[in-house]
């Protein structure tokens, strides 16, 4: 993939557990890094074929994984155009985690 590739810009959060004042806890959620990523939308038969069934609005992200230096997992999340997308899955592209696709189904 090339780098003009990369032309939309998106959001990684997570959502991050921290004590409140009165004793208890609250889940909050917290940008971790915005990146440049290629995406794919009406990504119904890749979703498919990676062996996810269950999905409403399904999204590709491919993102370099290795250079932006997030340790993604399922329990980010991304923000694009206004809109919430929860990972279901990855897939590694290149040797060493260079580009990672991510899985990605919307509200």
């Amino acid at each position: 993939m090339h780098a003009r590739d990369y032309n939309r810009l998106i959001e990684v959060w997570l959502n991050v557990t921290s004590t409140d004042e009165y004793g208890g806890q609250i889940t909050a959620p917290t940008l971790v890094k915005k990146v440049w990523a290629k995406v794919t939308t009406n990504a119904g038969n890749k979703f498919v074929n990676f062996g996810i069934q269950d999905f409403k609005n399904p999204a590709i992200f491919s993102v370099r994984a290795i250079k932006n230096g997030i340790n993604y997992t399922e329990n980010n999340f991304i923000k694009y155009q206004g809109q919430e997308f929860y990972i279901k899955g990855f897939d590694n592209k290149k040797l060493e985690g260079m580009e990672l696709d991510i899985f990605a189904d919307g509200k």
